[in-house]
């Protein structure tokens, strides 16, 4: 396989409600431990709604000079500093040069509404002294759950064809919103009891530090992890539209994906499924129209279990779990991660363990 279509991990940074480093969050989300409380939050019936939130303690603790503007909330600052937090921790002790490419996952156009605007997030960001991020090279992609996974795609393009030697990839996002909260629980989508076709809304940041050189990559007993290009696809008949559902955006975006990789069958899938009945069913479409590049016993794996709905933060997230498992389990070299946005937006891409 020609090398283009390969980046290397080099690093990530994750927080979320079941752990505040990369490490934490694999392992916690390896034992089951679920980050999942009833909030201060009701429904529209008073019931209160479970919510997947960091501790407020533990974002009091983290503090980083910010530039908050002519805007400002609680949903601003807690998405402000879950994303410094990933990005220091992405970049801690990493020997890279002073010019690193940003490419920032954020929510879906409708959502942008409900969370904090992405220009503000970069600012702060670039403001760090201590960040060797550039500040002429950013990227934002507005699709959501899938955005981190999308993404990839510029990523690519900044490390092969504009020669940079890194790039930061990755979200942070948060529903802690009152108004972004009342949205969805008018259409009667976040979980409360007796409400089985929900999700748990959570928050957290997730960042990858990507490379082209493998032997710049983050190791482990002399391997390291590969992502291929990604694939992606366009579901006409997502959830907010009234085309008939077919599944085909997902199947082509695991379509796509797969054929950038000619090794052995996938044997774990990891997936942004949140509970809600509708990620199930293109799933079972995605695998059935793309059975014959799947391990028969392929295991699935959905974190939001563990830590809930994470927005634009998504698919950053799943890959360096995913990543990070990859690396540990010597039964396993090949794994697909994918991401599906509330409208018609999919990706998906194909992890490989490679040893040096």
């Amino acid at each position: 396989m020609d090398s283009q279509h390969k980046v290397y991990i080099a690093n990530i940074g994750i927080i979320s409600a079941i752990g505040d480093t990369a490490a934490m969050n694999a392992a916690s989300v390896k034992a089951g431990i679920s980050g999942y409380k009833v909030s201060d939050f009701y429904n529209q019936q008073q019931q209160p709604i479970t919510l997947a939130s960091l501790p407020d303690e533990l974002l009091a603790e983290l503090f980083f000079e910010m530039d908050e503007g002519a805007y400002y909330s609680d949903q601003y600052e807690r998405i402000l500093t879950m994303a410094l937090f990933a990005v220091h921790e992405a970049l801690h002790q990493q020997p890279v040069d002073a010019s690193i490419p940003v490419v920032l996952a954020i929510p879906e156009m409708a959502e942008q509404g409900y969370s904090i605007p992405a220009d503000l997030l970069l600012k702060n960001l670039l403001k760090q002294k201590a960040l060797p991020l550039k500040v002429d090279a950013a990227s934002f992609i507005a699709t959501g759950r899938a955005a981190g996974i999308h993404g990839l795609q510029q990523a690519f393009d900044y490390l092969y064809q504009k020669g940079a030697s890194y790039v930061l990839l990755g979200g942070s996002d948060s529903y802690i919103n009152t108004a972004r909260i009342d949205y969805l629980d008018e259409n009667e989508r976040l979980l409360v009891s007796n409400r089985m076709d929900s999700f748990v809304a959570g928050e957290g940041a997730g960042f990858l530090l990507l490379t082209r050189d493998r032997h710049k990559a983050m190791q482990l007993n002399n391997h390291v992890v590969a992502l291929y290009r990604p694939g992606l696809g366009e579901e006409q008949g997502h959830m907010y539209s009234d085309e008939p559902y077919c599944g085909d955006g997902l199947a082509d975006a695991f379509r796509q994906a797969l054929s950038r990789y000619t090794g052995e069958p996938v044997k774990v899938i990891y997936s942004s499924m949140n509970g809600e009945h509708i990620w199930a069913k293109e799933y079972g479409v995605a695998c059935l129209r793309n059975r014959h590049a799947l391990d028969n016993n392929v295991q699935t794996e959905h974190p939001a279990d563990c830590y809930g709905d994470l927005g634009a933060a998504t698919g950053s997230v799943l890959i360096g779990v995913a990543a990070i498992h990859l690396l540990q389990n010597r039964a396993v070299n090949t794994q697909l991660v994918y991401a599906s946005a509330d409208r018609s937006q999919r990706a998906a891409v194909v992890m490989e363990k490679i040893s040096l």
